[in-house]
């Protein structure tokens, strides 16, 4: 008798952990992106000239590398149709000499001059994803959504406008960039725990003061733990970039990220 119980009470724990992913109706996941980090922007001077194309790395000596916090939800609506939004987040700050002349919006900043800066990128993804081919272990979909990014870029330090004297100056631009995207989703059980998924999005346009390029692709393998919560790894490539016309920011800003992200999810 005591056989029959412990044997029931382990058939009946066993079962929810072996739930299937492609059950899951929602889905919370919170992870970190370890990113390789390369990024360029350039603004516009006031007489329409283009500005300095600046390596915010190499030239501002924001770092490389960077860790993301991420968060993902999705809600499957139907059997045909998910709901995707993610949220993640970049913020660097730099101080050191310059190592050549660089001209953004109305200063002129010198050779060795010290300069403080600082980008932060907060990203936010919305996809909604129409599952066109569907079989028990796997999907596939095509997905249409929008990527829309926050920036603010700054600049600090001695630097000078026409024939002033130098005095400590600091030029800033804000841009929030909203763009439509098109994609495909994949994924697959290959086993009881086991989930392989990929997705990658795609731009390419002219919309009023911005025109863009972008590509998102993504690879993650994930690893049901216990009931409804994964744990999994993701690799991921981000090619960005806009390029602004409008009175306050004439210019570009592109950023580059390739790397590695853990994550955990809670399904329900």
């Amino acid at each position: 008798m005591r056989r029959f119980l412990v044997a029931a009470l382990l058939g009946a724990s066993a079962g929810p952990g072996l739930a299937q992913h492609l059950d899951d109706r929602v889905s919370i996941q919170a992870g970190a992106y370890f990113a390789r980090v390369n990024s360029e922007g350039r603004v516009g001077l006031p007489d329409g000239g283009p500005g300095t194309s600046l390596d915010l790395e190499k030239d501002l000596g924001l770092d490389r590398s960077a860790v993301l916090p991420a968060v993902e939800i999705g809600w499957r609506i139907n059997d045909d149709w998910v709901l995707n939004g993610e949220f993640y987040a970049l913020g660097r700050r730099s101080e050191r000499r310059l190592e050549r002349e660089i001209m953004v919006g109305e200063t002129t900043y010198p050779v060795n001059a010290r300069l403080a800066a600082g980008f932060d990128s907060d990203i936010y993804r919305l996809t909604v994803t129409n599952l066109l081919f569907q079989r028990p272990k796997f999907e596939l979909g095509a997905a249409l959504g929008v990527h829309m990014t926050d920036f603010a870029l700054f600049v600090e330090g001695e630097g000078s406008v026409g024939a002033e004297i130098g005095a400590v100056r600091r030029e800033s631009r804000t841009l929030f960039a909203p763009l439509p995207t098109i994609g495909g989703v994949f994924r697959w059980e290959p086993g009881p725990r086991w989930l392989v998924s990929a997705n990658v999005d795609w731009l390419s346009l002219s919309l009023g003061d911005y025109s863009g390029r972008l590509i998102n692709a993504e690879g993650a393998v994930a690893y049901r733990l216990w009931r409804r919560v994964d744990a999994g790894v993701q690799l991921r490539r981000v090619d960005y970039r806009v390029d602004v016309s409008r009175q306050r920011w004439d210019g570009r800003v592109r950023y580059r990220l390739t790397g590695p992200a853990v994550f955990v999810q809670v399904g329900f």
